[in-house]
Order: structure tokens, then sequence, then C-alpha cells
């Protein structure tokens, strides 16, 4: 068969996919493990999700420093022991939190695994939070915090978090330099021992899983006292009534102004969930989307600009961010309202909608590549409470979204008058 590479391969956007899914198997104490046999290559990533976050701003911070610091130290190591013990096996080990989760991720080559996993049990179990490691996280965190207050950028996003959530809710609320200083390495390990508990958490294994690998599991985490235990009872804080507001901050000695316009929105589980997503892309969510095309390329009033939809676990939000030049600010944030307004009484082209189809198809099946993207994406489901059909529905909303749907659905939730407008410069 001869190609003819004048013509490009035809793209379609699959109807529905066949993906190998995570298995669960259980270890001798009775702890559910999620596995994910795939890939050539001789590594694993072992990943440990604990669905427990900050629950109001009190606990905020200490949520945050009692996960940033538990690699600082057990009562046997150091943390630079801890560090060069996983370097020496070309191990990486790899902390991410949020307000719904905390989670630990170890990547490992499959030969020393029996190696690094008895470190990031010995994490778990014997988290010291050493006095002058404390120290150092609170005078660094409160730089940070001194150094972003003059940033717009940062002053905007936050500002509008708590704008859309209330600055008593985790998913709205800044720490003050006060929250940081207020923690003591008593409070670190209560917290830790009440929120890091095996038998709450979710555990993901994937990459090249053979039963020596799952024997070192079993023989770390599966002989573990599983005894049941009263769960922490902590409710998350209300969410307030979301009012639409239009917020300035001013900084006198910038160039430039941040902007960040939008709503409180919805999560995962929303029935409009896949067409304001696919809404969002159009708008802003590619580097052709229609706002880049108008204010970066055509205005010239930014290097970038973009749109986003962030599904928390109980809400959710749409954001439209740029930095301009302050003396385009107004300007900018006109074009911003024109492209909504376009979207709700304007239907889109069949060439660019076709076009952003393709995109969103081909960006879906990027992130299915692999065992540690599949561990990803099972990951996005699971703690959403979601089964690997959402990832079925996703592609029959691509597949079905039409220039009419588009128009009902900007109407519906993206009107000008419901967004936030956030400026800071």
């Amino acid at each position: 068969m001869i190609l003819n590479r004048a013509n490009p391969p035809e793209l379609k956007v699959p109807e529905a996919i066949n993906i190998l899914q995570a298995k669960k198997i259980q270890l001798d104490n009775g702890i559910g493990i999620y596995v994910i046999n795939s890939g050539n290559e001789d590594v694993v990533k072992f990943e440990i999700i604990y669905p427990t976050g900050a629950t109001d701003k009190e606990s905020f911070a200490i949520s945050t420093a009692c996960h940033q610091l538990a690699e600082s130290g057990t009562s046997s190591k150091k943390a630079i022991e801890i560090a060069e013990n996983l370097d020496y096996f070309g191990a990486y080990l790899h902390a991410d939190s949020g307000p719904d989760f905390k989670s630990f991720s170890l990547f490992s080559l499959t030969r020393f695994f029996n190696e690094t996993l008895p470190v990031l049990n010995e994490i778990l179990n014997d988290a010291a939070f050493p006095e002058n490691e404390l120290n150092v996280w609170k005078t660094r965190s409160i730089q940070t915090l001194k150094v972003n207050r003059e940033k717009v950028s940062w002053l905007s996003k936050t500002r509008f978090q708590e704008a859309l959530f209330g600055n008593s809710h985790p998913y709205g609320y800044t720490p003050a330099e006060n929250s940081f200083n207020d923690i003591t390495i008593e409070s670190l390990q209560l917290f830790f021992s009440k929120s890091y508990r095996l038998n709450e958490a979710i555990i993901l294994l994937s990459g090249k899983v053979d039963a020596k690998i799952i024997a070192t599991v079993n023989s770390v985490f599966g002989q573990i006292n599983n005894s049941p235990t009263t769960p922490e009872v902590s409710k998350i804080n209300s969410l307030p009534e979301f009012v639409p507001q239009k917020i300035k901050i001013d900084k006198k000695d910038s160039v430039q102004s941040a902007i960040r316009i939008g709503k409180r929105l919805f999560g995962k589980d929303h029935h409009d969930y896949f067409a304001v997503s696919i809404v969002n892309t159009i708008l802003g969510g590619y580097f052709g989307s229609r706002l880049m095309s108008n204010i970066r390329e055509d205005k010239g009033y930014t290097y970038g600009i973009g749109s986003g939809v962030h599904p928390f676990k109980f809400s959710g939000s749409f954001f439209i961010t740029t930095e301009v030049g302050s003396d385009v600010c107004h300007e900018a944030i006109k074009e911003i309202y024109k492209e909504l307004h376009r979207l709700a009484n304007e239907p889109v082209p069949e060439v660019e909608l076709d076009l952003v189809k393709k995109y969103l198809a081909g960006s879906f099946l990027r992130s299915l590549d692999g065992p540690f993207a599949l561990s990803d994406r099972f990951k996005g489901l699971i703690l959403h409470d979601l089964d690997y059909e959402f990832l079925n529905r996703y592609l029959e909303a691509i597949n079905s979204i039409n220039p009419l749907k588009i128009m009902e659905i900007t109407d519906k939730h993206l009107r000008p008058e419901s967004m936030t407008e956030v400026i800071a410069g």
C-alpha cells in the first residue's frame, strides 16, 4: 500500500472505548488495593490516597503543613536520609494535596520496589515532624505568602476563590501568617493520626505489576493491623449563597492587570458537566480557542488567555483568566463578554465544532496512554464516586453536541451577568 502523504489521515471521534480497568484485590489484612497491570517498562507506581482535606479555615494550614512535612523525618531517619535512600534506588516520592484529598505517590523500578516501599511505609507510620523542619517550613511559607501578595495574578485568583466559596470554606480560604505560626508539632501529630488512616485510604498500584510486586505490597501493608476505627467526624462548612460581584484590587505600582471572571458551578456528577466542558474548550480551553484568537491574536492585549472548568468533590467553578496591560484592561473585559454573548446567540460553525471535537477526542485518548495515565484516570473517577461508564458518556457527549446545544448551555450556565469579575492591578 502506497501512502499519499499529501492527504492527512482521516480523524474520527470514537463512539466508545475499551480500556484496561483497575482490578481490586485484597491483602492479608483485608485492605483492598486497585491494580492496573500494564506497560513494558520495569517501573511501578504505588499511590495511596486519603480522602481527607481541610474542613474549615482552622484546619486549612495544619492540613497543608502536615502533608508537606510528612517526608521531613521519622524517629530513625532525617529528611536528607529519606531523600538519599530513595534517590539511591532511583525512586521518586511525590506528595499531592487538594481541599478534598491528600496523596503520596511512589515511583520505583520494579527490581528495587522491595527496598523503596518500606521507606514510604515508615513515613506513613512514623512521621516525626522535627522542630527544625517545622520552623524552616513556617519561615518559607510566610515568605512565599509575602511574595505572592505582590503578584496581581495571585491576588486576583485568591480573591476570586473567596468570592465564589467564602473565606470560611476550604475551597475559598487563603491562610494568613498567624495560621502558620500557630502550628505545633503536637497539633501536626494529632492531625496526622486522625486523618491518615490506612483503612480509610484508597490504594492504586500501576505499571508492570507481577506476583512479586503484589507480594511486596502484601508484606509491607498487608500485615498492618486493620482493626475498624471510628471515622473522624468532620463536616465540611456549608457553602454560602453565590452572588455575582465586581471586585477591584488596586495595586498602583503594577503595569499589568490580572483579570479573573467566572462563577461557582458544579462537579463531575452534574448532567450538564460534559456540555459545559466542551463549551469551555471552544471559548478558551485550547490554543485555537476564541478567546486566544480574539484577545491575543487579533487585539494583541495579552500573551495568553484561557478558561477552565474545575470540579471539586462538593462543588465546582468556571473561570476565565488573563493578564493584560492596565491601559487595555476594560477593553479586554468587553471582548471576553462579547465572546460569551456570541456563544449564546450565534451557532458555532460546523468546521470549528468539528475541529474542537477532534481536539477533545485526541486529548482524551492521549490521557489514556500508559499505565500511570490509566491510574490517574481511575483516580479521577473514584474520588468523585464515578465508574468507567463516565468515560464513554464523555465521548457520547462529544459526538452528540451541536450548535443549538452549545447556545442552550451557554445561555443556561455562562451568562455574563452571572459572573463574578475580579481585577487586580
